[in-house]
């Protein structure tokens, strides 16, 4: 089984959860490899806030699980609990626009990982918001 492939059984459970993340079932991971995943979404109105365009807290919410995704796809395959997250908010996502959410991992050491996330806008390339992530690996 390659990496993509164990990667799109761990989203797939995300999506069919209980809690909040079942909000991430419409992810699809395009791509895992060493250090980075690429996943896609279709803004739908669930994934929205009022004025009808992606919402920073599920825009978060990404930045939050797709960086660890990433880190899944690194030697150590920790994913870690979260020390540090800040999103750049740049343009907006309407409903029914595909998006591309790609993340990095920049550094990983002994207690702590620094990922990168992109959000885009699939057909035009825009950057919609750019997250950066730290997390703690434990010991």
């Amino acid at each position: 089984m390659s990496l993509t492939q164990k990667l799109q059984e761990v989203v797939k459970a995300l999506g069919t959860g209980h809690g909040f993340d079942r909000l991430l079932e419409k992810v699809v991971l395009v791509n895992a490899s060493p250090g980075k995943v690429i996943c896609e979404l279709k803004v739908e109105e669930k994934h929205t806030n009022k004025m009808g365009t992606l919402h920073g807290g599920f825009t978060a919410t990404l930045v939050d699980n797709v960086s660890t995704l990433a880190l899944l796809c690194t030697e150590r395959a920790a994913p870690g609990v979260s020390v540090d997250m800040n999103i750049t908010y740049m343009s907006p996502a309407k409903i029914g626009e595909d998006i591309v959410i790609t993340a990095h991992i920049l550094k990983q050491g002994k207690t702590l990982a620094f990922a990168s996330v992109d959000l885009t806008n699939k057909a035009t390339g825009k950057l919609i918001a750019q997250g950066r992530h730290t997390k703690h690996l434990g010991n």
